[in-house]
């Protein structure tokens, strides 16, 4: 059951939210750390439900071949007042901290532009050599960068 969006995109939004929860609390900030975290939790979890959603009607997820029907519209029902009332939940948990709350929910997009960036640095760097000092593009030695 793999997801279209990528488990690496969503492991890189849960290791950033950590480590900025960790800071946080390392600086003594513990509600926002907790405001930061919950919100980072909404939306991987609901990232990592949508991108299964999106694959199954595409056809490449759990439940290929099958139509939606009203068990799945029941489902996306109830899974959106999850989120709704998590959300909620969060707000009325740390209502003095809406912006790391934000700043947690935004985790996903954060993961998603990290990997995004590598894939486009590692395809543009694809095959380049290195010279023996170090400059790229001298070619006289086979290492890849």
């Amino acid at each position: 059951m793999r997801s279209v969006l990528g488990d690496r995109s969503l492991r890189t939004s849960a290791v950033a939210a950590v480590l900025a929860a960790l800071a946080l609390g390392a600086m003594g900030r513990f509600r926002p750390a907790l405001a930061l975290t919950l919100g980072a939790v909404v939306a991987i979890v609901s990232a990592r439900w949508l991108s299964l959603v999106v694959g199954r009607l595409q056809g490449t997820g759990a439940g290929e071949g099958r139509k939606p029907g009203w068990k799945f519209a029941l489902g996306a029902g109830l899974r959106y007042l999850f989120v709704g009332l998590a959300v909620y939940g969060a707000i009325r948990l740390v209502p003095a901290e809406p912006l790391w709350l934000l700043a947690g929910l935004s985790s996903v997009v954060l993961g998603i532009v990290v990997e995004g960036s590598r894939d486009l640095f590692r395809e543009r760097h694809k095959g380049r050599t290195v010279s023996p000092a170090g400059r790229p593009g001298s070619g006289r030695t086979g290492e890849r960068i």
